[in-house]
């Protein structure tokens, strides 16, 4: 079980949303504002998701779901030779600050959200801390 309560997790998702509006509204000043834009949004809609999750099913299992998103992500994506797909880092940079608000360690994260690995599949809490 995360010690973090219900109404914290969507308090901290609600900032993080602002925050991915106003990096809506800011990309229009980069060097490649459909990337950032799109990025952003991404995060937004993602963001969105996690917050109905854990209204609707509460945070162990809106953490099981954002688990199994994070694991389906295309790994090919985090390699820097390629151009990343801005929807793909959008959405893996909420589901990592939603993992950062429950206390799930980084690394813990690509180890055991990994599609093979059974911890993942049955809800098991990454590495978790007090």
């Amino acid at each position: 079980m995360f010690e973090v309560a219900k109404d914290d997790v969507l308090r901290g998702l609600k900032k993080f949303k602002r925050l991915a509006k106003q990096d809506l509204l800011a990309s229009s000043l980069t060097s490649n504002p459909r990337f950032w834009s799109s990025q952003a949004e991404a995060r937004r809609n993602m963001y969105d998701e996690l917050m109905a999750a854990v209204e609707e099913k509460g945070v162990e299992l809106a953490y099981r779901q954002a688990a199994r998103a994070y694991a389906n992500l295309p790994l090919h994506n985090l390699s820097p030779a390629e151009d990343p797909d801005p929807q793909i880092t959008g959405k893996q940079q909420a589901l990592e600050m939603f993992f950062t608000i429950l206390g799930v360690n980084k690394e813990g994260q690509r180890h055991r959200c990994s599609p093979n690995n059974e911890e993942a599949s049955d809800g098991m809490m990454l590495n978790a801390t007090p």
